[in-house]
């Protein structure tokens, strides 16, 4: 007898990978528009400093919210196992930034924990509510 895997981990690790790079894109974004927009003129080494402070307090939020979306998009065919699906997401996400945990300052190590539990959570969460929803079609279907 052949089964199947309860879980898609082809989205799965592409989810991941583009809950990285959203991330990744919106601190760039962030770091610009200071060095553009609000502070243009300024030094390397104060730009560097802001990158870092926003870093530590943009990144972890933006993790888990970027993880929530990939997980919305990595289970939107499924009928079944979307929580296994979106914590698979958050996982693998927190799988591929860990080891910055462990060559961080010893300071910022609390905030990439943070970070790779919210990258968790939003996983969970994200197939939490796909599974709500799909619960939600699922009963509004009437049987002819």
């Amino acid at each position: 007898m052949h089964t199947h895997s309860r879980v898609r981990w082809g989205r799965v690790l592409i989810a991941a990978l583009m809950s990285e790079v959203a991330v990744l894109a919106l601190l760039g974004l962030i770091i610009a528009a200071y060095r553009f927009l609000v502070a243009p003129g300024r030094g390397g080494t104060d730009y560097q400093a802001f990158g870092s402070l926003a870093g530590y307090y943009v990144a972890p939020p933006a993790a888990g919210i970027a993880v929530f979306f990939g997980t919305l998009w990595a289970t939107r065919r499924l009928t079944t196992d979307l929580i296994v699906n979106g914590t698979m997401v958050g996982v693998s996400a927190a799988i591929l930034t860990s080891s910055f945990l462990f060559v961080a300052k010893p300071e910022d190590r609390l905030m990439y924990v943070v970070s790779l539990v919210l990258r968790i959570i939003g996983g969970w969460l994200g197939g939490w509510i796909g599974h709500r929803a799909s619960l939600r079609r699922t009963a509004t279907v009437v049987p002819a």
